[in-house]
């Protein structure tokens, strides 16, 4: 298995800037896989057509392999194989696979940016181990690992879609298993991610308590690295702080071993110079010649190889240099490579960027280009505020409020903005009375389809109802009478006798199943599965479904059921029904010999009749030698 706490300290050590495409080879990387070589899919896929007889065991182990080598590399095969996972899941009741399955298909969504998908799956697999929880099958520490590889995929989810809270909400959801099982590195990496996702957020306070948090566990944990990690990160705050004693001494073990691993750690090496520099150059510590030493050999790891940010870094040290020596034309140079092109891609460390860049300009005595990057930071400071990161920017926008208050307003602006927001306000009431409106339209037309269904559903079973009592009571009774009739007359008339009395017992009781009115869905499609051979049947969840929902599940189950044992020939069957928060699904699989050209006849058009009052859908997953797996998926 893929470790995602692994995957969340490689990740995280880029925070928001990590590409998806490094996303998926770091996957890659740890699964035991390369970018030119598939061995492990060849040999996987070599086993799968070799004709020989496979356990349920070895064909998972092959679609496993499978599913780990195309991930990032083939998008069709490795979804057909995650499909036929979960599958084969179902019927070997294989709820880590199954798992494994969600987890697999929400990172290949995550890597083809189908972000809603991808959390999606994650969301499904974590549905799944909650329901490994007191499994005997399935060890504690194995459901952890599962719980902290999907909180860790959610955490860079949402990091990546700038949902800096929601990240942090499942980074933290993590931790208490990291805390649990002493995983002291995965916790270094957790604090640090946590602490970049502050930083970005202007919020200095908390980001430098996870900061040290992070330099506490990694001191703890004795790896050099966990040590450096963090310690890289702080830095930059107390130096913004202009907190020297501090900035040196937690610099200084950072940098010591980023340039001990200059040749692996290129690009945290070359950000640790461009703070030593910094750190050189703060009131009352300056020492020009280090400041232009450590910016001199951050400048020359400068290429396009590096990330965007880091060179931003290095060019800040060294228009910071320029500066001090008065040389703003050069200064100019490097601080233009510090800022996006498109003000549209600029993030919140491109504020200080701007500030440099209007003190610079209005040292060459270039007003309107100041004025154009000061007005530059008000509008990115007030871009941030919009997009909900007020907590964060608490500070800065106190600097803006008090800027904001001194400009000159004329009473004539005044009015003309008041007026733009009474009728953007009258709009807005319209629309919403429009919307209401539509809404209501809807829900009253589907209201009408779903009493429609339910005024059918009832006649179908009163009439069924009747027929089953009718078939038990009367005809069941005179078979049984003539069987009393034959004992003594043909040994082979009775066993006849008996498979017609059972059949007929079956159909009355699938005619109007008194279990389901009892005890509800699941007790009853338990009831049936025992009946079928070869069936078996498992739910997920807390199963609360109105009684009209209920039996429409029920009818089909029992259409896919028959299918499968009347078209199919399937010898197993496995049905499963689980609920959400959002939706009830059915899923029917079997190992037969799939469906044809015929897209499944009747008995799958009548199961489209019956989801759609409900606005159901139907998936069909179908190979000719793997057999088939339908899902009904009725919304709630």
């Amino acid at each position: 298995m893929c470790n995602f706490a692994d995957m969340l300290k490689l990740t995280g050590i880029y925070r928001r800037l990590c590409l998806t495409t490094l996303f998926i080879a770091l996957c890659l990387t740890m699964s035991g896989y390369t970018d030119h070589r598939n061995t492990r899919v060849d040999s996987a896929l070599q086993v799968l057509k070799s004709g020989r007889k496979l356990t349920d065991k070895e064909r998972m182990d092959c679609y496993y392999q499978i599913v780990r080598g195309t991930l990032g590399k083939d998008s069709k095969m490795h979804d057909d194989y995650c499909h036929k996972m979960l599958a084969l899941s179902y019927r070997m009741d294989a709820k880590n696979m199954r798992e494994n399955a969600f987890y697999h298909l929400g990172l290949q969504h995550y890597g083809r940016e189908e972000y809603e998908a991808a959390e999606r799956y994650f969301k499904m697999g974590l549905a799944v181990t909650d329901s490994m929880r007191g499994d005997k099958r399935y060890p504690e520490q194995d459901v952890d690992d599962n719980l902290s590889q999907l909180y860790g995929a959610l955490g860079n989810l949402y990091n990546l879609q700038d949902k800096a809270l929601l990240a942090i909400e499942y980074y933290q959801k993590a931790l208490p298993i990291f805390e649990k099982y002493g995983w002291q590195q995965s916790q270094t990496v957790l604090h640090h991610n946590v602490a970049e996702l502050w930083l970005s957020m202007g919020n200095n306070q908390k980001a430098e308590q996870e900061y040290l948090r992070a330099i506490e566990v990694g001191e703890a944990s004795g790896d050099s690295l966990m040590m450096a990690l963090p310690r890289k990160g702080l830095v930059k705050i107390y130096i913004d702080e202009g907190n020297y004693e501090k900035a040196v001494k937690t610099a200084m073990p950072a940098y010591r071993y980023y340039r001990h691993h200059r040749q692996e750690e290129r690009s945290d090496y070359a950000e640790m110079l461009a703070s030593m520099a910094k750190i050189h150059l703060m009131d009352g510590h300056e020492d020009m010649p280090r400041a232009k030493a450590f910016a001199s050999e951050a400048l020359s790891l400068d290429d396009d190889e590096l990330m965007f940010e880091t060179r931003g870094e290095i060019n800040s040290a060294a228009a910071l240099v320029a500066m001090k020596e008065r040389n703003w034309k050069q200064a100019l140079h490097y601080a233009l490579k510090t800022v996006h092109e498109r003000d549209e891609d600029a993030t919140y460390s491109d504020v200080s960027c701007y500030r440099l860049l209007a003190d610079i300009y209005t040292e060459l005595g270039e007003k309107e280009k100041a004025r154009e990057y000061i007005n530059k930071v008000y509008q990115m400071m007030e871009r941030f505020a919009t997009d909900h990161y007020q907590s964060g920017l608490s500070q800065m926008e106190v600097v803006y409020e008090t800027e904001k208050k001194e400009a000159q307003i004329d009473a004539l602006a005044k009015e003309q903005r008041l007026y733009f927001w009474l009728l953007t306000a009258s709009a807005g009431i319209v629309l919403m009375l429009i919307a209401l409106v539509i809404i209501r339209h809807i829900a009253h037309q589907r209201q009408k389809a779903l009493l429609a269904a339910r005024v059918a559903l009832e006649t179908e079973t009163k009439e069924r109802r009747i027929l089953a009592r009718d078939l038990h009571d009367s005809l069941g009774g005179m078979l049984s009478l003539l069987r009393l009739k034959i004992e003594a007359e043909d040994d082979d008339v009775l066993p006849l006798l008996d498979a017609t009395h059972t059949e007929l017992r079956r159909v009355s009781h699938h005619l109007m199943p008194e279990e389901l009115l009892r005890n509800g869905l699941a007790s009853s499609l338990h009831d049936f599965a025992v009946s079928v051979p070869g069936s078996q049947f498992h739910a997920i969840g807390d199963i609360r479904l109105s009684k009209e929902m209920e039996l429409t599940l029920y009818r089909c189950a029992y259409e896919l059921v028959n299918n499968a044992m009347k078209h199919a020939q399937a010898k197993h069957i496995d049905i499963q029904l689980m609920q959400t928060d959002g939706e009830v699904t059915l899923t029917v699989s079997d190992d037969g010999k799939g469906i044809g050209n015929n897209g499944g006849g009747m008995g799958l058009q009548n199961i489209r009749e019956r989801i759609e009052p409900y606005r159901g859908a139907l998936r069909i997953v179908s190979n000719e030698h793997d057999g088939t797996e339908i899902n009904v998926t009725l919304p709630l």
